[in-house]
């Protein structure tokens, strides 16, 4: 009779309060990263479970030392923290997971689980010889990620830094969607484009997703339509056009930092088309110059240019909309006139940027500038006006600017990548005869 009431009272102690039992090692699979390992600048902390849980049991049993602002994300079984502002290269930062978890059975299970990790110091991307390489910043250890004899156009990468999404030539005449992880593996042949031109992928915040244009080929005219925004799903492959509606024109499909909004360029209506992924709502901000802006970090606001009419020429103007309200307004307080810009790149803090820009009504080049938003105060990055600078892009932390330069002195102009230091004001040198560049974290 006593081995029969032994049995029993733990089943009725958990048909009332669920049974508390210590089994981490058998429900917790794996954590991201290994302890002790290196992780990205905006890499994602996670952990994968051998068994459905109570998702709210996990987040409030979830932290990370020191403290950083951030986003939960859940993939079935597997839980992921996504910060929302960079890791810091000085710090180590611990990993925890401790309290009681709930399965889906409502089992209690207490856990205490901690892990350590560093956040590796940033590489480059860029284009050279028809494909995607990565180098150190000072351009040394460079590697050839993509594998297309030559045929590379363009290249988009996921925020944190482990996947890219690149363009080719095929051999029907179209451009193909590729991937490949960032040590060159894994490619894949994510849209056989066949005939149609695909181009400017732009990866979702979830790594779920990449939205693209499409020209599609007509046989009856032996031309192609114009450029309409489709996705693709990367794990599936699967691939649809986004706006269903036959006179859905647009370009430069780009998604906020937030994974909230989506944003391209409606040549239809002729402005930046907002889509919020999670109401489904749409808005318009007008604007002349094709293309889309610049998110902010928290993906509340765009910054964007556009043109001014004037009484000799026409000046381009930089303006700032706020996405909850659709207000816009001029991102230096007031209208500078008499200025060409070209698109500007909100550093870090938000209260400076980068930007190429020339006075109207002058044959000169545009000298590269840093630029306070409050005041309009500038810091010049590069004035060499035998040249013109573009793909300029702040660094995680945005002590440090890469931006591309093309040389117009010689018959054979040549491109270049070169690093502007915050702190010192000084720029140098990198990749000699290469192209395009971007920060790998």
């Amino acid at each position: 009779m006593q081995t029969l009431f032994l049995c029993i009272f733990p089943v009725f102690l958990i048909s009332l309060v669920g049974c508390q039992v210590n089994k981490t090692d058998a429900l917790i699979s794996q954590i991201f990263p290994t302890s002790g390992s290196e992780l990205s600048a905006w890499g994602w902390v996670g952990v994968r479970f051998s068994e459905p849980v109570d998702q709210a049991s996990v987040e409030a049993a979830f932290s990370i030392t020191p403290t950083i602002k951030g986003t939960f994300i859940w993939e079935e079984n597997t839980f992921w923290f996504r910060p929302l502002a960079p890791f810091s290269t000085d710090i180590t930062y611990q990993a925890l997971l401790s309290g009681d978890l709930l399965t889906a059975e409502l089992v209690s299970i207490s856990v205490d689980q901690t892990w350590d990790f560093s956040i590796r110091k940033p590489s480059l991307v860029f284009t050279a010889n028809g494909e995607v390489w990565r180098a150190n910043l000072d351009g040394e250890d460079q590697i050839k990620l993509s594998q297309s004899d030559g045929h590379v156009i363009e290249f988009s990468l996921e925020r944190s830094g482990e996947w890219i999404a690149f363009i080719t030539s095929n051999i029907s005449g179209g451009h193909d969607l590729w991937t490949v992880d960032r040590n060159g593996e894994n490619q894949r042949l994510l849209v056989d484009c066949e005939q149609d031109q695909c181009a400017e992928p732009a990866w979702s915040m979830d790594r779920k997703t990449i939205a693209y244009t499409r020209e599609t080929f007509q046989t009856s005219t032996n031309g192609y339509r114009p450029a309409q925004i489709w996705t693709v799903d990367v794990e599936s492959g699967e691939t649809s056009q986004l706006y269903q509606s036959d006179i859905a024109f647009g370009h430069a499909p780009s998604f906020s930092p937030d994974g909230k909004k989506f944003a391209s360029y409606d040549t239809t209506q002729n402005g930046i088309r907002i889509l919020d992924l999670e109401t489904s709502q749409e808005s318009i901000v007008p604007r002349f110059l094709p293309g889309v802006g610049d998110w902010s970090q928290d993906g509340k606001k765009m910054l964007f240019t556009d043109v001014i009419a004037a009484e000799n020429e026409p000046f381009v103007q930089v303006y700032i909309v706020d996405l909850n309200s659709n207000e816009v307004v001029p991102a230096f307080g007031k209208e500078i006139t008499d200025t060409d810009f070209s698109q500007p790149r909100w550093m870090p803090d938000e209260e400076w940027i980068a930007a190429s820009l020339r006075p109207v009504n002058s044959n000169a080049n545009k000298a590269l500038w840093a630029i306070r938003l409050k005041d309009a105060f500038s810091i010049p990055i590069s004035d060499d006006l035998s040249a013109t600078y573009s793909s300029y892009q702040w660094g995680p932390w945005g002590n440090q600017l890469v931006h591309q330069r093309l040389a117009l002195t010689s018959s054979d102009p040549s491109t270049s990548i070169w690093l502007w230091d915050w702190e010192t004001r000084q720029s140098r040198l990198i990749i000699e005869n290469a192209a395009r560049p971007a920060w790998l974290p």
